[in-house]
């Protein structure tokens, strides 16, 4: 990537980016694909973990704690749209989460980090605490050194996975707890493992105990640093306006979800004393 584009990057607080050939892609969703030819892919991490800790006891992972990202990418594109097409000579469009990219591989393919045996894609410099954006570009993609870093496949994501959902041959969904969080509908079985474990809305576990994740720096874009919430509750979301809610990372699912699994903690624990 060119020194230009680079700094647009670096100017939003995003040091993590590169460039790979569109060759280098796997598309997923051919149907979001620009018309334009692509050539290449820019590739750009965003960190979002803060220095801020929980107070209120539940176990509600930390993309989670903060601000929806989604709302922080809009506005990134929307900025950086128009500069980043001068700078590297063609047009651009960007994409994030619904994106016609596996933009895992991608970032992976860039050398901005590895997939780890938990399928998170994990960096040398935030870790695995980072979401993932891309640029497609109708510009030539330029050389790069690619320097990532690699997994120890220490397996020590797989012995401390609640949920026993990681395995040699990657995450089983059915058994991820995070994703049991974000369920409309519980079996009982289901709703214990969550309570259990005090698990309300997704797990950091197996991103906690990563040895790639020790020493990492924390994020310093101030939309996720600003909006770290600390002490959260089922009062708390109820009293949340409906504008308030969207801008969280669980409001996809209603506020009935997290405060489900938030009062199963709530008794479990209660039930404890």
């Amino acid at each position: 990537m060119n020194t230009k584009a680079a700094e647009i990057f670096a100017n939003e607080g995003i040091t993590e980016c590169a460039c790979i050939p569109f060759s280098d892609s796997e598309v997923l969703f051919p149907h979001y694909m620009p018309e334009d030819a692509v050539k290449s892919v820019i590739v750009f991490l965003v960190p979002y973990r803060t220095a801020d800790k929980p107070e209120d006891g539940y176990g509600i992972s930390c993309y989670a704690r903060v601000k929806d990202y989604h709302g922080y990418m809009k506005g990134l594109f929307e900025r950086l749209t128009k500069p980043l097409s001068e700078a590297v000579g063609g047009r651009v469009y960007g994409f994030s989460d619904r994106s016609p990219l596996n933009e895992k591989l991608c970032a992976a393919r860039a050398g901005l980090g590895v997939i780890g045996r938990n399928s998170l894609l994990i960096n040398r410099r935030y870790g695995s605490y980072v979401f993932i954006g891309v640029f497609l570009s109708t510009s030539e993609p330029e050389d790069e050194e690619k320097a990532s870093v690699q997994c120890h496949v220490c397996g020590e994501c797989s012995k401390a996975c609640p949920g026993g959902a990681i395995n040699d041959f990657g995450i089983d969904a059915q058994k991820c707890l995070s994703g049991l969080s974000q369920k409309k509908k519980l079996t009982e079985e289901e709703q214990k493992k969550l309570t259990d474990n005090r698990i309300c809305w997704g797990c950091d576990v197996c991103q906690n105990v990563c040895p790639l994740n020790a020493d990492t720096e924390y994020s310093h874009i101030g939309y996720f640093t600003n909006t770290f919430l600390s002490r959260l509750s089922p009062e708390v979301i109820v009293s949340m306006s409906d504008e308030e809610f969207s801008m969280c990372a669980f409001s996809w699912r209603g506020k009935e979800t997290i405060i489900r699994n938030m009062i199963a903690a709530d008794k479990a624990k209660n039930s404890e004393k």
